[in-house]
């Protein structure tokens, strides 16, 4: 039987099957060689009363993206948390969940239902964006409607980008402030800018780098005076905005959520 499977496998070494599974290894994987070994890993979960917030100085980074992808692996892990998009300017991940439901600004004028207002994206609880909360944001109005939606489970926010994201009411509610940065250079500029606006913030900071290698993440973590939480990887389905991710991302996010 042991020479029936090798002569087998040594037939499809020479067949074009193996060249196809070594190119879907490789994307799957995003490494040419070695080839990382494809097995499954268990999605890491956020605690029920963690309250973690993605923030960036400038727009563009990553932060959106990131947000969603911790939000739907600590649901694939069974821990389903309340994912809210509170950008006051772009509502991304309701355009990138292609939801159309009610909002935030919705829930804030129906208090008393503002637990039947949330809807679903896959297996996570979702709050979309309003445009009409830039025109007169009231966190603690906004905070107290947290405190009710998020009792029982975890909360991941979208703070969207900017200095006025960064909402006492707001923060001052959160487990964890994650700013995000990708690795290029007027993105890390504004990560070292954004250190003066975090330095003392009522709860603890975190950074998590986009499409860095983690070695240069480390470095940019003690640049930058905050602890390092996690570096995704590049990732080619990212950065096309598909939304899909590699084994490797997944990986990486579940070491963010680890850290949270």
């Amino acid at each position: 039987m042991g020479t029936q499977v090798s002569t087998i496998r040594a037939w499809l070494d020479r067949t074009p099957v193996a060249s196809i599974g070594l190119a879907l290894m490789r994307e799957a994987t995003g490494r040419n060689e070695p080839l990382e070994g494809i097995a499954p890993t268990k999605p890491a979960g956020l605690a029920s009363a963690a309250r973690i917030g993605f923030w960036s100085l400038g727009a563009g980074v990553g932060t959106t993206t990131t947000a969603a992808l911790v939000a739907q692996r600590s649901a694939a892990a069974g821990h389903q948390p309340l994912l809210l998009d509170l950008d006051r300017w772009i509502q991304s991940l309701a355009l990138r969940a292609s939801v159309e439901a009610a909002t935030v600004a919705d829930a804030l004028i129906q208090p008393d239902r503002e637990r039947e207002l949330v809807s679903r994206w896959g297996e996570v609880a979702f709050l979309p964006g309003s445009a009409e909360l830039h025109r007169d944001f009231d966190g603690q109005r906004v905070g107290a409607a947290l405190d009710r939606l998020a009792t029982g489970r975890p909360l991941v926010i979208d703070l969207g980008a900017g200095a006025d994201a960064l909402d006492v009411a707001i923060i001052g509610r959160l487990t964890r402030l994650v700013v995000v940065s990708g690795g290029r250079v007027s993105q890390l500029q504004a990560a070292f800018c954004a250190r003066a606006l975090v330095r003392d913030a009522p709860c603890p900071v975190g950074l998590v780098l986009v499409a860095v290698a983690p070695e240069d993440a480390a470095l940019i973590a003690a640049r930058a005076q905050m602890p390092l939480l996690g570096a995704i990887p590049h990732d080619a389905f990212l950065a096309r905005d598909e939304f899909a991710a590699r084994a490797t991302t997944m990986r990486a996010i579940d070491v963010v959520i680890r850290n949270l």
